[in-house]
């Protein structure tokens, strides 16, 4: 009986000192949580945001940092950040705590944040937006991966800017899950593209580094195939493989397009056998 009354006290005793758990946005809203934000890395992705948080009441309350929640900076032309969340805060009554924070680019459109820029709350994003910060936590996708489809929602950008050569397997899901919860088809080809990434610098026009295109073949007899990527006037700059032999079955042949270093122009990435072109898609690179 003693060990019951023990444990119970003990289970009483950490529930007091948690406090009463609940959302930033909630806290901030109705005036519990005042909140103060400075950008100290100048950058937007990644642990950049550091948080001062004032608990206002007479009780320890314990702050969750929920997904969504918007920062709005006070020189304009920087881009708000986004929280994906995920981080707990204890505050004493009366009290202020630091907590440094992953973050997002919440406008494609705006200037990379400046070096100590400072932020305050403006309002917690979408549904959508949320759904897509909980996958981005699920799997630590704190990079650029994650950025790309954080502007899939603010910014309208295209799901086939999702993509990352080095993590194709959750670039996939990633691109599944965006066209599910925004209803907007599968891309017909994924690019892995660069933004400027300098504290005060527009993000300007991105660069395309690698453009990702499969193929599905299903041969009834067997045949001799080329793939690779071509220039308008007809020559191979980059060779998958050439007069390879496949057998009668179904085939998926994927094309990494290293378009880093290229000159402008159209280009076109086909399957052939011999000099007759079976598919084809034409990639433009500015």
């Amino acid at each position: 009986m003693r060990s019951f009354f023990v444990s119970a006290f003990f289970l009483l005793w950490s529930l007091h000192a948690l406090g009463n758990r609940i959302d930033l946005s909630a806290s901030v809203a109705d005036g519990r949580v005042k909140l103060e934000a400075v950008n100290f890395a100048g950058k937007y992705v990644g642990k950049t945001t550091r948080l001062t948080l004032t608990n206002t009441t007479k009780q320890i309350i314990s702050v969750t940092i929920d997904p969504g929640v918007i920062l709005k900076p006070v020189m304009v032309e920087d881009q708000p950040m986004v929280l994906p969340g995920g981080e707990l805060v204890r505050i004493s009554a009366g009290r202020s705590v630091e907590v440094e924070v992953q973050t997002f680019c919440g406008n494609l459109s705006a200037h990379c944040p400046t070096k100590d820029g400072v932020y305050s709350f403006q309002k917690k994003g979408s549904d959508t937006l949320v759904r897509v910060l909980q996958f981005i936590s699920e799997r630590k996708l704190f990079n650029d991966l994650g950025q790309s489809g954080v502007w899939v929602i603010t910014n309208n950008a295209p799901i086939g800017n999702v993509y990352d050569s080095e993590n194709k397997p959750v670039s996939a899901l990633f691109v599944e899950h965006l066209c599910k919860v925004t209803g907007r088809p599968k891309p017909d080809m994924q690019r892995q593209v660069r933004y400027a990434e300098e504290a005060g610098a527009s993000l300007g026009t991105p660069k395309a580094l690698k453009i990702y295109a499969e193929f599905e073949v299903l041969l009834d007899a067997p045949k001799t195939l080329t793939l690779g990527v071509f220039n308008d006037k007809g020559e191979m700059i980059q060779k998958v493989f050439e007069d390879q032999q496949f057998g009668r079955a179904g085939h998926v042949f994927g094309v990494d397009f290293e378009a880093v270093d290229v000159p402008a122009g159209s280009y076109f990435i086909r399957l052939k056998e011999g000099d007759v072109v079976m598919k084809e898609k034409v990639v433009k690179i500015d």
